[in-house]
């Protein structure tokens, strides 16, 4: 198994378990009378499964180089490509499948977040410093990340309400994140309240 970042070590070992266990009930229910057995962990953690998360957790731990022909970015993109199908493309569907929201809340869906960004050859920024580069209230990237124009990701080691939550600099600076639309209806709002006392 390629080494996993210390930062996401329990978040892949934790889902590779998980994997594993309930592949193996499914596999005994459906196919009644057959015993896969438990898969041990030596197995688990020497699979090519455990291998493309560790891939995954490095490039969201920043801990992989970009490639000027972008091999590295397209392996590490066909890896979540797969995992995505893995979890969310059951047998009978063909290829497509649908993502949860709330996957991205979970620790396996940050660490794939953050390696997509990677990827991109994006960053994450908090919230303060996404109002100072749009030079928008925090309340206005407040609002677009409550209005789901912009992805919410959330940084573990930060201490609670400093920081802690943290945008994509790529998305707050595209035309259509909402972030300036939201801090033009607060303007226009405003704007119309003075009218109205006038």
């Amino acid at each position: 198994m390629i080494q996993i970042p210390e930062r996401y070590e329990e978040t892949v070992r934790r889902f590779i378990r998980e994997y594993a266990n309930r592949r193996t009930w499914e596999i005994e229910q459906a196919f009644l009378g057959i015993q896969v057995g438990m898969i041990t962990d030596e197995l688990a953690f020497g699979s090519a499964l455990a291998d493309q998360l560790a891939e995954i957790a490095r490039a969201a731990d920043g801990q992989m180089e970009h490639t000027e022909n972008g091999w590295t970015e397209g392996v590490l993109y066909e890896g979540v490509q797969d995992l995505m199908e893995r979890l969310f493309c059951p047998p009978g569907l063909g290829t497509a499948y649908d993502i949860p929201a709330r996957f991205w809340e979970t620790d396996l869906g940050q660490m794939v977040a953050r390696a997509m960004l990677w990827m991109r050859g994006d960053e994450l920024i908090t919230i303060r410093e996404a109002a100072e580069l749009r030079g928008v209230s925090v309340q206005a990237i407040s609002q677009a990340i409550a209005a789901g124009k912009l992805r919410r990701y959330v940084d573990p080691d930060a201490p609670a309400r400093q920081g802690r939550v943290l945008v994509s600099r790529r998305e707050v600076m595209e035309d259509g994140s909402g972030v300036a639309d939201s801090e033009a209806v607060a303007d226009d709002t405003a704007a119309v309240a003075e009218e109205v006392d006038a």
